[in-house]
């Protein structure tokens, strides 16, 4: 494969939502030729109007220099045949397996056999997804954080990958400004994406008991920088409930809601309520931030931190990376100052223990079960 990485480089960003604009901000900043390719028209016209307006200014806030016209210094494109000369791909579509596998195939129709080409992938492996390819060991995991501008965080991992492919991938990573993560092993989800469905689900699991309004209340009191059942809503309900899906194969449905609330998120999502991107889910939005209102009493959330530290520990236990980078990914996905193990040294791996039997007994949800690394 060819082992040049840097700014010059030719890159492909296939998907213009919220994640593959960012991700083409990055590259194009980085002095990369970037072109940004999607199937819809209406979508690249909504990315280039946001390349042109908020783009720059949350650069700018990361501490970064974008360039004098940022938009335009991007090509939009919806035919594949326009990355013919992309050395280096990111994939960052739909968390649909089938939907990925057809942009891998559209890929290989184009691209050289030396591209190396990352997913973004938050809820599958890079193996998953290129599974059908020709040349698979060219696929890698290429995971940012949400919001991938102002966080540090790429995730890097690929059990079929070609190592000079891991190695070019950490290298794309560091010339945007990013402090890339080498996992140890593949697992559905990746490191930060489990971690944050460890939260999210133990937070549906306690609207069973209180609003989301006293729930990301609290969490906010805690520490999180953003509550849970806000983070549903940023990402989409609909992105959640797919995510959920993906994870089930793999973890026999330990990241599962309450049967009911799963219902109402179904409902929600035919009813366009998804949230940020349809402007209200569990929350209002307006312009790109959740209305919390200010509950009546916030809810004790030591059950969500519970899961993060639990699923922490199963994560070790899996061999995806250990105590310190498990920390280290949290922290730099979060944009916050306390990992997993962080929280546990803070609050007792003993008393934690002990609440998530508790929840456990009471619920059956396999978020709460205790890890055999948690405790005495």
């Amino acid at each position: 494969m060819n082992d040049s990485t840097h700014a010059n480089e030719t890159v492909g960003v296939v998907g213009a939502g919220v994640m593959g604009r960012d991700v083409a901000a990055l590259f194009a900043t980085a002095g990369a030729d970037v072109t940004l390719l999607d199937v819809d028209d209406d979508a690249l016209a909504d990315a280039r109007d946001a390349l042109e307006t908020d783009r720059p200014t949350a650069l700018e806030r990361a501490g970064f220099d974008p360039p004098s016209d940022l938009a335009a210094s991007i090509r939009y494109e919806t035919d594949y045949a326009a990355l013919g000369d992309a050395t280096f791909v990111v994939e960052a579509v739909t968390e649909r397996l089938d939907v990925k596998r057809a942009v891998m195939d559209a890929l290989e129709d184009v691209v050289a056999d030396d591209a190396v080409v990352g997913t973004n992938t938050s809820s599958l492996t890079a193996t998953d997804v290129a599974d059908e390819m020709t040349v698979p060991e060219r696929v890698v995991l290429f995971h940012f954080a949400n919001p991938a501008i102002p966080r540090e965080l790429v995730e890097i991992s690929g059990d079929g990958a070609a190592p000079e492919a891991i190695a070019r991938a950490q290298r794309m990573a560091e010339s945007i400004g990013k402090r890339p993560v080498l996992l140890d092993r593949e697992r559905r989800g990746n490191g930060l994406s489990r971690l944050s469905a460890a939260i999210k689900c133990a937070a549906t699991w306690e609207l069973t008991r209180a609003t989301p309004a006293a729930i990301d209340a609290a969490a906010s009191a805690v520490g999180f920088e953003r509550g849970p059942i806000e983070l549903v809503d940023r990402i989409g309900i609909d992105v959640h409930l797919a995510t959920v899906d993906n994870l089930d194969e793999e973890y026999d449905g330990r990241f599962r809601p309450p049967d009911a609330l799963r219902a109402e998120m179904e409902t929600m999502v035919a009813a366009d309520r998804r949230g940020m991107k349809d402007g209200r889910g569990f929350f209002e939005w307006e312009a790109g931030e959740a209305v919390v209102p200010e509950p009546d009493q916030p809810h004790d959330v030591t059950p969500v931190l519970a899961a993060l530290v639990n699923e922490a520990h199963e994560m070790v236990a899996d061999g995806v990376a250990d105590f310190d980078r498990i920390d280290e990914i949290l922290r730099r996905g979060s944009g916050g100052e306390a990992g997993p193990f962080d929280v546990e040294a803070m609050l007792g791996g003993d008393y934690l223990r002990t609440v998530l039997e508790e929840r456990y007994e009471e619920t059956g949800a396999g978020v709460f079960e205790p890890a055999a690394g948690l405790g005495p």
